[in-house]
């Protein structure tokens, strides 16, 4: 039985998902970039936020991102607790001065 490096596996996985992707992409009027990216980054800032326990410093590092990037993307994918889904700042009332 043969095992293959992260790296072959990781492109193993692209070279048989992406096909399948880019097919849903164009049969919806195409912007490939940004569907296959819908489909992969929410997945993507879950799995480096469980990888270090929600610490978005490591994860950023991780990613390699800026924080407030990282920040900025988990709020607008609803990740980060206690966000607002409208794009308010959630608790800003809440803040003392």
């Amino acid at each position: 039985m043969s095992t293959k490096s992260g790296a072959d596996g990781f492109d193993d996985l692209v070279t048989s998902t992406l096909p399948s992707l880019v097919s849903e992409a164009t049969a919806g009027g195409g912007r490939l970039y940004r569907s296959v990216m819908a489909r992969v980054e929410l997945p993507l800032l879950r799995h480096a936020l469980e990888l270090c326990g929600g610490n978005q410093l490591k994860a950023a590092k991780l990613l390699g991102i800026n924080r407030n990037t990282l920040r900025k993307r988990l709020r607008l994918l609803g990740l980060l607790p206690g966000a607002a889904p409208n794009g308010a700042k959630a608790g800003s009332a809440a803040r003392p001065a």
